[in-house]
């Protein structure tokens, strides 16, 4: 039969109509996909507005706990309580210390500096912040011929200290203090090679890490953190460590990167696991 026969026509122009069907199909799916991605699009702002008057709400329910608990009274609503701090290292050792340890230490440093780094920080911290309060709790214990302001007084200390903890860490965290202590961390371990970029790194970095030193000691009951432990080896134990990097085997020798934290002292109760990587854990440089 030749090509221009009537049955090739009409073949052709059922196909033509059997496209232009599905494209019209496909014109319906996609407006339905479009208002269904408009809803959704609605749902979603919704849903952040009702997040963020649900969030508002727990904050005003947790400055009315406050005033509720006897002592709480003069205590900041920004100052964390004791469940909520204890979220806090959690997120920052899980967030702040992995991301600079992966983004910055372990592509430039041995094992050796990692440990140096998370010493020196620590260390220097502390001293920041024990050297703000050493003066006038000295003088405090010498007017008052005590040994130790352990008790009733430091309780009554701490929840003054909370009222202006963020004025306190203004003033103890100053960028003098901050850029000192990075670039001592900089010069010794040549790290990032003084760029004012990494360095300004670093200063973030130490900022968040020194509130926390704050909060532990101004907190009620106090946390204790032995920083000196860091560097130390010590078996694997999953009740107390956590591998900030690979999979260690229970008993397994690792090495201590970032302190327990515990209540009161050292000895007291874990509120957070120290953060270890296995003796023979390889850097990324």
């Amino acid at each position: 039969m030749s090509q221009g026969s009537p049955e090739n026509y009409n073949d052709g122009e059922e196909d033509e109509n059997s496209l232009k069907a599905e494209l019209h199909d496909t014109r319906s799916k996609m407006k339905v996909i479009s208002m269904k991605m408009t809803n959704m699009r609605k749902e979603r702002d919704q849903l952040q507005k009702d997040n963020k008057a649900l969030q508002e709400e727990v904050f005003l329910l947790q400055s009315s706990l406050r005033q509720m608990i006897p002592g709480f009274a003069n205590t900041s609503a920004s100052f964390p309580m004791l469940n909520e701090l204890i979220g806090n290292i959690a997120e920052f050792y899980k967030c702040e210390c992995e991301d600079l340890f992966y983004d910055v230490l372990s592509p430039e440093l041995s094992m050796k500096g990692v440990v140096f780094f998370f010493q020196t920080a620590f260390g220097r911290l502390m001293e920041v912040v024990e050297g703000h309060f050493k003066p006038s709790e000295d003088l405090l214990k010498k007017t008052a011929c005590m040994k130790t302001l352990e008790g009733p007084l430091m309780n009554a200390l701490r929840k003054g200290y909370q009222s202006t903890w963020k004025e306190i860490s203004e003033r103890c965290f100053v960028p003098k203090v901050l850029n000192e202590i990075a670039r001592e961390i900089q010069t010794h371990l040549k790290l990032g090679e003084l760029e004012s970029e990494v360095t300004e790194q670093l200063e973030t970095f130490l900022q968040k890490m020194g509130e926390l030193v704050l909060c532990f000691y101004i907190s009620d009951p106090p946390l204790a953190v032995n920083h000196e432990i860091i560097g130390h080896k010590v078996a694997f134990n999953p009740i107390k460590h956590e591998p900030l990097d690979g999979f260690i085997k229970g008993k397994e020798e690792c090495i201590v990167i970032l302190p327990s934290v515990h209540k009161n002292n050292t000895e007291g109760e874990l509120v957070a696991k120290a953060l270890v990587l296995s003796v023979g854990y390889e850097m990324l440089n």
